[in-house]
């Protein structure tokens, strides 16, 4: 009986740290460019800073990826190219995102501000992070929130990093 109690604790636990997305993204009001503020890296991404992500619908009704990047301690910026795959029954707030045929990864919205000027993106597993903007820069009281809410949602914030922009 003990350990039946134990397990049920650690599934309530577990479920209680489930990812939650936005109920809601208006896919014409998120296309368009964004700047990587902080983030938890990827194996692809870690040394990666001056990050921006511009995002144009296609006729199917998924994105066209562009993002822009520069490497640590060089000064040529590169790009990559990759398709966002909208799942339009989570309210357009789960994707999946397709740099290298035939994978793909989670691409989960979790915070979005009303006026689309900053979002959180995130996955189910936690292990990447995203804290973007429509600006270069955010407020200190702005991403110190956002950073708040990422610890609250779960996720390792001593991962986090901010990114040069």
């Amino acid at each position: 009986m003990k350990k039946l109690t134990i397990l049920l604790l650690l599934i309530l636990q577990l479920s209680c740290m489930a990812q939650e997305t936005v109920k809601q993204v208006d896919l014409k009001k998120y296309a368009g460019k964004w700047y990587v503020i902080g983030f938890i890296p990827t194996l692809f991404d870690k040394k990666w800073n001056y990050t921006t992500e511009s995002y144009t619908l296609n006729e199917k009704g998924d994105y066209d990826i562009y993002t822009t990047y520069r490497k640590t301690k060089d000064d040529r910026m590169r790009s990559v190219r990759s398709k966002g795959f909208i799942d339009k029954s989570s309210g357009n707030a789960k994707w999946k995102v397709q740099f290298v045929w035939p994978f793909k990864a989670d691409y989960w919205v979790i915070q979005l501000a009303d006026d689309y000027s900053y979002t959180i993106v995130g996955n189910a597993k936690k292990s990447f992070l995203y804290i973007m903007s429509r600006t270069p820069t955010l407020s200190e009281t702005t991403y110190n929130k956002l950073v708040e809410y990422c610890k609250n949602s779960g996720y390792n914030i001593s991962k986090l990093r901010k990114q040069q922009q």
